[in-house]
């Protein structure tokens, strides 16, 4: 992997600029906690009000108390992450005892997933009609009506522009839904290709492991013997095997905050497929599983495109995304 591509794998974004600096949102706190006491004092001061009084004694300190518990809790967990980091980069949270025990009882439990038997497109397509995509397609649809019926029966303060704004945004709204829904990435992606045959081929036999968020299909691998097939809300990808260069296991630490105020943490797991593009250029594509899925693939690529390769789940990648939540 050149130096980079691996840069760009393993940099620190932030989803939100807006996002300060621990101390300094600390301090920020501090200072409006102690504003917001003497405002209210003042108004205690000039209206005598036992109710101005209690929000003076309780308020600020409960507001000082609660940012300076979340900067404490945000710094033990970025102390935590750092050996969480380092166990996932030399491979020992992988061999742990605890770790193997419950990566063995999950594969008891799921294995790789059933290809429907009428081919690649249906299976693909299936894939892509979700409840969400069906939901957006609904409300654009709902939006767009209401709008038309508001030209046609104008209602007192409703504008005729509005209307317009509201038959645009529905409609968009309504078409991406629908272009979605009827697996618009995969009728896109069998315009592209010219090497269909193999491909289907190669996928109606692979591996597929997909990875849900409360229960919507979101993205999903499959290996087959020529070709790699990945899938996500955008789009559809075939990589030829032999263009592959490796796979590894990236975690992605997500901070969540919550007005500036850290709120708490998660783990994302995605595979790293690594390959060579025809002009040969060295690329990368993510694609989000869970952690077990994640072991279960590239042990599976391993096993079968390099026996000779002793794999013991050591990796090298990870990276911090910072999540701002409203």
């Amino acid at each position: 992997m050149n130096n980079k591509l691996k840069e760009k794998i393993t940099e620190i974004r932030h989803a939100n600029n807006n996002v300060l600096e621990p101390k300094k949102n600390l301090t920020i706190e501090i200072v409006c906690g102690i504003a917001l006491a003497v405002v209210l004092g003042i108004a205690y001061y000039f209206f005598r009000s036992w109710e101005l009084l209690l929000c003076t004694i309780l308020v600020p300190p409960v507001m000082i108390g609660f940012c300076i518990h979340a900067y404490f809790k945000e710094k033990r967990h970025d102390k935590s992450s750092e050996k969480d980091k380092q166990e996932f980069l030399n491979g020992a949270k992988y061999r742990q005892k605890e770790w193997k025990t419950a990566y063995y009882e999950y594969k008891e439990k799921h294995s790789f997933e059933e290809i429907s038997k009428k081919g690649m497109k249906h299976d693909l397509i299936r894939r892509f009609r979700t409840s969400k995509n069906r939901g957006f397609a609904e409300a654009g649809l709902l939006i767009l009506s209401i709008s038309i019926a508001a030209i046609f029966y104008p209602i007192k303060g409703f504008y005729l522009g509005y209307s317009i704004l509201g038959i645009l945004f529905g409609g968009f709204i309504m078409v991406w839904g629908i272009y979605s829904y009827i697996g618009g990435p995969v009728i896109k992606f069998y315009k592209t290709r010219s090497d269909l045959t193999e491909i289907e081929k190669s996928y109606n036999k692979g591996k597929m492991l997909s990875y849900k968020v409360n229960g919507i299909n979101t993205n999903g691998i499959n290996l087959g013997s020529g070709y790699m097939v990945i899938y996500n809300n955008n789009k559809v990808i075939a990589i030829e095997n032999n263009a592959i260069e490796d796979m590894v296991k990236k975690m992605v630490r997500v901070k969540k905050y919550e007005n500036n105020v850290y709120s708490g943490q998660e783990y994302n797991y995605y595979i790293s497929v690594i390959y060579r593009e025809l002009n040969g250029r060295e690329s990368h594509i993510d694609v989000q599983l869970n952690e077990f899925q994640c072991e279960m693939m590239i042990a599976e690529f391993h096993r079968s495109f390099y026996p000779y390769r002793m794999y013991d789940s050591i990796v090298s990648e990870t990276k911090d995304n910072t999540v701002v939540t409203p």
